[in-house]
């Protein structure tokens, strides 16, 4: 009998591993700081700790209400001095003929505004010199409440990397897009 339950539980546990995929991205919420600064997030900062992402314009990590943990990323309007744009990306190893699913939860203040915010994602060949593929999901009806997004796809024969790229331009005077808890996984 002890025996029998041994290994229902072990089958369980089995399973439960198989069923919960991996976060390919590292420091999804944003809690852990860049070495090069407060407002910057590590493994969203070019080279730091890698190459393998990065962040631009008037992408900063900041505690304002992160939906879990301290933090969050913002993509702050002009009001920041750091121009209209902004963004930050990191890739994870991946490969072809895989569907991935990324997954981020939203927040945009009242009077945000904004030409282009969207979440993509982008497939490269093994050097990262090639764009093979992308899709893209506009970040559109969001407001003063954690909103999750989502998108799907498929990767292109020679994929070597799976890159999330969270994009704005056309920031207008006020608020910020806000973003945490980003997921990128393997999708059945």
């Amino acid at each position: 009998m002890n025996r029998l339950l041994a290994s229902s539980v072990l089958a369980t546990l089995a399973f439960a591993s198989v069923a919960r995929a991996e976060n390919l991205i590292y420091n999804g919420s944003f809690e852990s700081e860049s070495a090069f600064s407060y407002g910057f997030a590590l493994n969203w900062k070019m080279n730091d700790p890698d190459d393998h992402g990065d962040a631009w314009g008037s992408a900063a990590r900041e505690n304002w209400r992160a939906k879990t943990g301290e933090f969050l990323m913002a993509i702050r309007g002009t009001w920041a001095n750091t121009g209209d744009f902004g963004g930050v990306w990191q890739e994870a190893e991946g490969r072809g003929n895989q569907s991935y699913r990324l997954t981020a939860w939203c927040w945009t203040d009242a009077g945000w505004t904004a030409k282009t915010q969207e979440m993509k994602l982008e497939f490269w060949n093994w050097d990262r010199t090639q764009l093979l593929g992308s899709a893209v999901h506009t970040l559109e009806d969001l407001g003063a409440e954690w909103k999750q997004r989502e998108l799907i796809a498929v990767s292109p024969d020679g994929t070597e990397w799976v890159r999330v790229v969270f994009n704005v331009s056309g920031a207008g005077e006020t608020g910020s897009l806000q973003l945490d808890d980003v997921v990128l996984e393997p999708s059945p």
